[in-house]
């Protein structure tokens, strides 16, 4: 074991940055809480309250419990055929399950709206009878079918982790296989579930352009409505508050499930299952079971798209757009990859600094990205109204605007979202170093960043760079906050994809949508990999 003495040698840069972290997520959310309470009124909130607020509530309400049920179907049945049966293929689809989350949800629904709506393919081939793919319950389906491998993951390793002596005295005692998964290993992976669906509910009301394209409008369409089209910080933010506290709530739900699931692991695992074999045609059924949500969530849709795209002319600002979407998610990648591997460091000390630190740091993943942006916005504005007395009183001028570095604030509002995505899989990486493994080690003469370098690093390199990625991936798909802060001529791929498809030019949306899409595929493979190597049963 480590002693006392060993962990106040270690630095206390780790420490400094967990709280820089923290800061970092939860400042906007201050800012915006600040702006909401503060004095004043306008007709124009009082207006959305009598008028568009109860649709934005209830359509918020349909799109996040359709999403999650779907979402929750799917993954639960696929993670119980990959953990706990064993078919051809089976080995493929336990990692290829996860890349529908480098699909944005918006980029399948203009592919599904253009197959489905009248005149479309769909629509041709079945007679009419095809419903279009629009308004809430289109908008649940498409982040059903992007979003189901957050429940997918969990599920697989919660029923990968589960003892086989309750399924097996159930089936012993005669109840058929679907009696006994329903009364044993169903309940005993809920919390994973219920987790799992948690975050697909607080992707569903942080999205923007799913819910725009398909003529759904939620909370995030009124936050935003509220700040470009009224111009009202104080209406925007009073709306982002709404928002938030939905999302702290799902977000609570989550991390109350996470720590049931902790508690369920810990009660001891009694025997490992078996997997069972399938043969025949429930081979095929379980092979297609899994097929079926890979074509309706990225090979359909991609497909569309390249159809579209290879018969319209490139959109205007195409490359300048890769650039700056490379840019950006590239550094907001590493600069969240730092911030997650030194809370990581420094939650395990076990102080309660580092443990409030990274408790603050996970509040900005439930924060929708439109909060996001209007919380640095008062924030850097309540900044503005602070220093521009005193640099008037030396200069005689007013302060330089800060706004006019939106590249530093769209930075900033994509680590106050994403940072704490980089916490868990960097805590994750660093659990395997162990601390007889570090008393070796030091035993051997190596300390401090020797240590790190020579020791830790080759063991957390998967996981850091895991942690990266995913941030990149998910600053590459972020629309609302990137519309609201992105400086003049600053656009990227998903604005110039959504504003192609809200003047309905499909095909010249079709690039940069697909570019989207096919940038974050390369980073998830890598990640899909990572994480079915560390799977529970699957290593």
């Amino acid at each position: 074991m480590i002693s006392g003495s060993d962990r106040a040698q270690r630095p206390t840069a780790a420490l400094a940055v967990a709280v820089i972290a923290a800061l970092v997520c939860a400042a906007p959310i201050l800012a915006v809480a600040l702006i909401a309470l503060s004095d004043g009124s306008t007709d124009y909130l009082r207006h959305l309250a009598q008028t568009r607020l109860p649709t934005y509530l209830w359509n918020s309400f349909l799109v996040g419990t359709i999403a999650a049920l779907g979402a929750g179907i799917i993954g639960t049945g696929l993670g119980w055929l990959i953990a706990r049966t064993a078919f051809p293929g089976r080995k493929i689809f336990s990692w290829v399950l996860i890349l529908p989350l480098a699909v944005p949800a918006y980029v399948a629904a203009y592919a599904w709206l253009d197959l489905s709506q009248a005149g479309g393919p769909l629509d041709a081939l079945s007679f009419g009878l095809f419903p279009t793919v629009r308004g809430s319950l289109g908008a649940g389906l498409m982040f059903a079918l992007v979003l189901y491998p957050y429940v997918y993951l969990l599920a697989r390793d919660a029923f990968a982790g589960q003892s086989a002596d309750a399924y097996d005295a159930a089936r012993t005692l005669g109840a058929s296989p679907l009696h006994a998964f329903s009364s044993t290993a169903l309940p005993m992976a809920r919390p994973a579930i219920a987790a799992g669906m948690a975050l697909v509910v607080m992707e569903s009301l942080a999205d923007y352009g799913t819910v725009s394209h398909l003529g759904a409008p939620t909370l995030s369409i009124g936050l935003i409505r509220a700040w470009s089209g009224a111009g009202s910080l104080l209406d925007a933010a009073r709306l982002s508050l709404i928002l938030v506290a939905i999302a702290l709530f799902v977000f609570g739900v989550e991390r109350l499930q996470r720590r049931r699931m902790r508690s369920h692991a810990a009660s001891g695992r009694h025997r490992p299952p078996q997997r069972f074999k399938l043969r025949g045609g429930q081979a095929f059924a379980a092979f297609a079971a899994c097929a079926a949500p890979l074509l309706l969530g990225m090979a359909i849709p991609l497909g569309r798209l390249v159809w579209r795209a290879l018969r319209a002319p490139l959109a205007s600002g195409l490359f300048d757009a890769v650039q700056h979407s490379l840019i950006v998610a590239t550094i907001s990648a590493i600069l969240a990859a730092i911030l997650g591997l030194s809370t990581a460091y420094a939650l395990r000390s076990k102080g309660f600094i580092p443990v409030a630190a990274a408790r603050l740091a996970g509040l900005g993943y439930a924060v929708p990205g439109a909060v996001a942006a209007v919380g640095v916005i008062a924030m850097l504005s309540g900044i503005q109204s602070v220093l521009d007395p005193a640099w008037r009183s030396l200069t005689g001028a007013v302060f330089p605007i800060l706004l006019t570095a939106s590249a530093a604030a769209l930075i900033f509002a994509y680590l106050s979202r994403f940072a704490a995505a980089a916490i868990s899989p960097a805590e994750n990486a660093l659990a395997r170093v162990t601390p007889n493994l570090e008393g070796a080690a030091r035993t051997l003469g190596s300390h401090g960043f020797d240590l790190m370098r020579r020791v830790h690093w080759p063991l957390i390199v998967a996981g850091v760079t895991s942690a990266a990625l995913l941030v990149f991936v998910e600053v590459l798909k972020e629309l609302p906050a990137t519309m609201i802060l992105r400086p003049f001529n600053f656009d990227t791929l998903a604005v110039i994809a959504h504003n192609y498809a809200g003047d309905e030019r499909l095909g010249e949306a079709a690039a940069p949508a697909l570019l989207i899409a096919l940038t974050a595929l390369i980073p998830m493979i890598f990640v899909a990999r990572y994480l079915s190597r560390h799977a529970s049963g699957d290593e």
